[in-house]
């Protein structure tokens, strides 16, 4: 099967990574191309990658530069991954009939642009509200780390430094934990962000870092005592099966997934200040008495990379079956 993967981000984070190891798995059986930007081109050198100019959702030159890919490569499925080149394929197909999957990568207030779909994808239930094409929830998946889990004596959270990401919630609710905790990650919130730690006085105690490669992550995670969630959506999160299929204790919000993998009194209402620093007031300096094994198999069961893909390959197929 030709597969081809099209992005539009100039940056590589967690939707990219998502697709990086999602065409891994379907490149050993399978012909894959990755239509993207030039910035992040070099993450996917391992397939045929199509560099693009990145251009806004409503150029003609822009469309007209996808069109003719499209075209003359003749494709078997073609998967949109977020809205901006969902939008881009939704003004292609009324000029070239090919299968069009679309994987929204979050919550989203308006789903419309994925209902000109033949197939959308949502990392949770939340993802797909208001979505009216045939649909279906295919969770992320973690990768196993190669380090041990040793103690460690820092909690640490990790997501883009946008607002949706709560890290401004995280930081407040902090004021009366001890332990140290680890930010990591790149946005516009950072200056933010950091001016917040200064102003509650809690600089001893909070540290932000940029963004980290892959092992690295793997590794702060293998010297932390637990990850937090602090987010005010999610589609996923993806950080959080990282965590736990690599034994490291988790408490979040109530967002994406993590309902149907964490216990209720491990979730904090999202969006919510004093719901959170409950949360962690209660658990993070005792998080060591809580048993969370069973999660850590569950998950490590459920969000296999493996099993994730096999979903996603169904649906290309079902989806080339009905043009039969």
């Amino acid at each position: 099967m030709k597969i081809c993967h099209y992005l539009s981000s100039s940056s590589y984070a967690g939707i990219e990574q998502h697709v990086a190891e999602l065409a891994t798995i379907q490149n050993i059986e399978h012909e894959v191309s990755i239509i993207c930007n030039k910035e992040i081109a070099d993450y996917y050198k391992e397939f045929n990658v199509i560099e693009i100019k990145n251009f806004n959702r409503r150029s003609l030159t822009g469309i007209f530069k996808i069109f003719k890919i499209l075209k003359a490569s003749n494709f078997d499925v073609v998967h949109a991954h977020a809205s901006k080149p969902t939008s881009v394929l939704k003004i292609i197909k009324y000029f070239l009939d090919f299968n069009f999957i679309a994987s929204i990568h979050g919550v989203k207030k308006n789903v419309s642009v994925f209902n000109h779909a033949d197939f959308v994808i949502g990392g949770s239930k939340g993802a797909l509200k208001g979505v009216t094409k045939p649909n279906t929830v295919i969770h992320n998946w973690y990768q196993l780390s190669k380090y041990q889990k040793v103690n460690g004596k820092s909690a640490v959270a990790v997501g883009r430094l946008e607002k949706v990401k709560g890290f401004d919630l995280l930081i407040k609710s902090w004021i009366n934990i001890k332990t140290p905790l680890l930010i990591i990650g790149s946005g516009s919130e950072k200056e933010f962000l950091q001016n917040l730690i200064d102003s509650l006085n809690l600089s001893h105690v909070i540290t932000i870092k940029d963004w980290v490669k892959q092992e690295e992550l793997y590794e702060i995670y293998s010297r932390a005592i637990l990850l937090v969630i602090s987010s005010r959506s999610e589609g996923g999160p993806r950080v959080a099966l990282e965590a736990l299929a690599n034994d490291l204790p988790v408490l979040s919000t109530n967002v994406g997934h993590m309902n149907i993998i964490l216990p209720k009194e491990l979730l904090a209402r999202a969006n919510d200040l004093e719901s959170l620093q409950h949360l962690l007031e209660t658990y993070v300096e005792n998080i060591s008495q809580f048993n969370q094994s069973a999660i850590f198999n569950y998950v490590r069961e459920e969000f296999s990379l493996k099993k994730q893909s096999s979903k996603v390959m169904k649906i290309y197929y079902d989806c080339s079956k009905s043009d039969l």
